[in-house]
């Protein structure tokens, strides 16, 4: 399977994302972490601390840093394609896509140190050993 290099990826795309950056702050992303973690689980917090921990690395590219904000806000935005009040776990589809696309594109920014970083944090919310 190939790996989408930002550059390959239609301006349009990548511009959809980053537009929900406006919604990113550090206190809305706690807020929407505390309320939705134990209906969603590990499958939505999963990708949302990989890109948090990744957003936190200092020798991460601005250009990433930006899409990873755009998919953090996206993930806080109040009013979503598929609600997720509605359908909690149905209603992050489109938060988990948003990431999903944002993650493949930022990928080699992502050490494993994150990923450790990320599965321990949702091991921790969730109250077990491991992810």
């Amino acid at each position: 399977m190939s790996t989408k290099r930002i550059e390959d990826v239609p301006f349009e795309e990548v511009h959809e994302v980053q537009k929900y950056g406006t919604y990113y702050s550090d206190n809305r992303f706690w807020k929407k972490v505390e309320r939705v973690a134990k209906k969603v689980g590990a499958t939505v917090l999963l990708p949302v601390f990989t890109l948090y921990y990744t957003l936190q690395d200092e020798k991460v590219p601005v250009k990433h840093k930006a899409y990873i904000i755009g998919a953090l806000g996206y993930f806080i935005l109040p009013v979503d394609l598929i609600p997720d009040g509605i359908l909690p776990v149905i209603g992050f589809t489109d938060d988990i896509a948003v990431m999903t696309l944002v993650i493949n594109l930022i990928k080699d920014s992502i050490t494993p140190e994150i990923k450790a970083r990320a599965n321990g944090r949702v091991a921790e919310i969730m109250g077990t050993d491991q992810v």
